[in-house]
């Protein structure tokens, strides 16, 4: 195989899409070619009849040109939270005493306060911290059990 021979690097969405990657490229001191490029810049009504975008490199740059673009595309992890990570871990402790308080004193209420608190936290703190988490999980199970008791045995006892 000749080392100047052009291989596929990618099928692009539209053509100014492989502009701009084909500039990208160009940037990083490559020499990468859109097939048919000069015919659609022309006839761009060929377009379908020519089939997808592909974007070509010569063979012995592929390496360098998957590289570059995989740079590019790093993903990022932001933390999208704006309130204060104590405050929601204090309404995350709060949501499990009601829990606790649902299945003891006032049931019901307290069992949907308690878990509109929890979605308070899931809804503002993002990604979730190990303290709220665990808050959160015993709050869930504390709750089962509450709606379980009092809406199934509680009655009986209340109704006797």
């Amino acid at each position: 195989m000749n080392s100047n021979e052009y291989v596929f690097l990618m099928d692009c969405a539209d053509f100014a899409e492989a502009q701009v990657i084909k500039s990208f490229l160009l940037s990083h001191g490559l020499h990468p070619r859109v097939r048919d490029e000069q015919t659609r810049g022309v006839a761009p009504h060929l377009g379908q009849v020519l089939g997808k975008l592909t974007l070509e490199i010569p063979e012995h740059e592929y390496m360098d040109a998957s590289l570059a673009l995989e740079s590019k595309e790093r993903p990022s992890l932001k933390l999208v939270s704006t309130t204060p990570l104590e405050e929601t871990q204090a309404i995350a402790k709060r949501s499990l005493l009601n829990a606790v308080l649902g299945c003891v004193l006032v049931p019901i209420l307290c069992n949907l306060m308690s878990m509109s608190m929890g979605y308070r936290v899931l809804k503002q703190e993002v990604p979730l911290s190990k303290y709220s988490r665990n808050k959160l999980l015993l709050a869930i199970v504390f709750n089962s059990v509450a709606f379980f008791f009092w809406l199934t045995i509680g009655p009986k006892f209340i109704f006797k």
